[in-house]
Formats: structure tokens, C-alpha cells, sequence
């Protein structure tokens, strides 16, 4: 049978613990960090040259709260970097697996090295590893994680479902994060930058026009509509005969009974889903949207 990884289960998974067996250790300030080796783990904590260790390629997250690095930095030029980076041997010095900020602050901070903990680790292991210490942190936004999942997909040939199981997460949540790609490329950076919810932009990702996007989702950061009014007015741009009424639909959906948005959003968080609440006069219907059979099932057994 083969060995577990540690994928999944944080870093603490990947530090050595009380059966590390120290070899030729050096002191650095209360931190003993040469050549400590762990059977275990199979890792080496030793003190890097900032200059020896590279940016990991698969790192997924793309933006960095500067406030933050700032704060990070201050930090490490009053006590030093007091966790290590992870990182792997390549054949041009080391790559990082985790810590790039703890990376990024030191050299801000003008140190020369950094203690590191040295793993033997392929490719696709590299990349579940940066991407599962961002998702435990809640660090990556919906767009880095969407491209995340595409990656595994594309570069490593993995199916949603293996995406999914791989990252802890259901296979409709992966589908639907998925779908932001499909996204403008300015609605996909006003994500990034923070304007738009992840709630918001899965409601945009149901519309086919990248200009009309581009326009709610202006309308929304203007106006601070909710997903709920967002979800009305998508609901209503999907319906053909209205598709060039774009202005028309925002000022009515204002009118839209109170009751209604109420009992849509009780529904939605049962549900885990969209439900909308269409009316006919004093007639109407709800609506459950379901991403696949299976997310049909899943509802079909809430009802039941």
C-alpha cells in the first residue's frame, strides 16, 4: 500500500515533530536550522540563500494584500522569519511549495536567506500543495481559484470530480467555479481587485454576453445591488424577448415584492442553490436550478 501524503492536511502535516533527528546544526537566533533531517517527512530544514530559492510556477493566487506584506515585512526585520518556507530541489536552486509571502516580506525586509524546509516533491504535488495552503488560508479569490482547477485539468489531465476530491471541495462547487472563466476579462479583474462577490459573479457567469456583463456588473459595484437583485435581473436578461431591455429590467427589479426576495433567499440557503420566485399576476412558480444530476439528487433528498 503506499504511503500517505500530507496533502490536505495543512503544512503542519509536512513539519517535523519531536522525532526529528537533528544532524550538523547550526544556531540561528533560538532556531537550530542546518541540515536537520526528519525520516518521516523525508525533509531537510536548512537556512537558504533568498537568491538560491524561485517563485513557484503553480502558485495560484495572483494578487497579494500589499497592507498585509507591509505588516509582514515590519515583522521580519524586528524577529526574522520564524516559520519556514517549503520548498523543492530543482536543478537552478530551490522552488518554493509555501510561504511565498513569508518569501516576498523577507527580501523586502533585506535579509540574504531564509530558514526552509527542502521536500523531495513531483509536479502535480507542488501545485496541490500551494493551492490547498490558499484555500485552508481562504487566501485565493474565485477567479485564482478557477484557474487553479482549470490547470489540474488541462496540465494534469484530471477530471472535475478528481479536481474536486483532490482539493476537498464538491464536484458542482468546482463545476460552477469553473464557470467564472467564462467571464469578461474586466469582470474577472473587478473580482480579483475585490469590487465583486464570488455570489455575484457566479450570477454573471449565467450570461452569454460579454458586454452586458461587463454592464450589470458596473451597475452593481455603482448601485451595491445584491446578488439576490442581480439574480433577478439575470433571470429576466435570459428570457429572449426581453434580452434588449437591459435598463428597463434594472429599474423594475426594485418592485420586485419584498415577500418574494425573502422567500427566494430562505429557499437558495436550504438549497444551496439559485431559486427564483417568478409571478403571473396572482399566479407564479418557483424555480430550483441544479447544476447536474447529481446536484438534482441532492436536492430531490432535501425535499423528501
Amino acid at each position: 500500500m503506499s504511503k500517505k501524503t500530507g496533502l490536505g492536511r495543512g503544512l503542519s502535516a509536512l513539519i517535523p515533530d519531536s522525532t526529528t533527528t537533528p544532524q550538523q546544526t547550526n544556531s540561528i537566533g533560538n532556531l537550530e536550522i542546518e541540515d536537520t533531517f526528519s525520516e518521516s517527512t523525508d525533509l531537510v530544514l536548512r537556512e537558504l540563500p533568498l537568491a538560491d530559492i524561485e517563485r513557484n510556477p503553480y502558485q495560484p493566487r495572483t494578487v497579494f494584500d500589499d497592507e498585509k506584506l507591509v505588516e509582514l515585512t515590519s515583522s521580519i526585520k524586528e524577529v526574522g522569519v520564524l516559520q519556514p518556507v517549503l520548498v523543492r530541489e530543482k536543478s537552478t536552486g530551490y522552488e518554493l511549495i509555501a510561504g511565498e509571502r513569508r518569501w516576498l516580506a523577507a527580501r523586502r525586509a533585506g535579509l540574504s536567506s531564509v530558514p526552509a524546509l527542502v521536500r523531495k516533491i513531483e509536479d502535480l504535488e507542488s501545485f496541490e500543495q500551494a493551492i490547498i495552503e490558499n484555500l485552508h488560508r481562504e487566501d485565493l479569490n474565485s477567479i485564482d481559484e478557477a484557474v487553479a482547477f482549470h490547470r489540474l485539468m488541462d496540465e494534469f489531465g484530471m477530471t472535475q470530480q478528481q479536481v474536486a476530491e483532490r482539493v476537498g471541495r464538491s464536484r458542482p462547487v468546482v463545476a460552477n467555479t469553473l464557470r467564472l472563466l467564462q467571464l469578461s476579462s474586466g469582470v474577472q479583474r473587478m473580482i480579483m481587485d475585490g469590487e465583486l462577490t464570488a455570489g455575484h459573479a457566479r450570477c454573471l457567469a449565467g450570461l452569454t454576453d460579454r458586454k452586458i456583463q461587463e454592464k450589470l456588473a458596473s451597475r452593481v459595484v455603482s448601485e451595491a445591488l445584491s446578488v439576490r437583485q442581480l439574480e433577478f435581473i439575470v433571470s429576466e436578461l435570459q428570457d429572449e424577448s426581453k434580452h434588449n431591455n437591459v435598463e428597463k429590467i434594472i429599474l423594475n427589479q426594485s418592485d420586485k415584492a419584498a415577500a418574494h426576495l425573502e422567500v427566494e433567499m430562505v429557499l437558495s440557503e436550504k438549497f444551496d442553490t439559485k431559486v427564483s420566485v417568478i409571478s403571473r399576476g396572482k399566479r407564479g412558480r418557483i424555480a430550483i436550478e441544479f447544476a447536474d444530476p447529481e446536484d438534482l439528487k441532492r436536492i430531490f433528498d432535501l425535499i423528501a
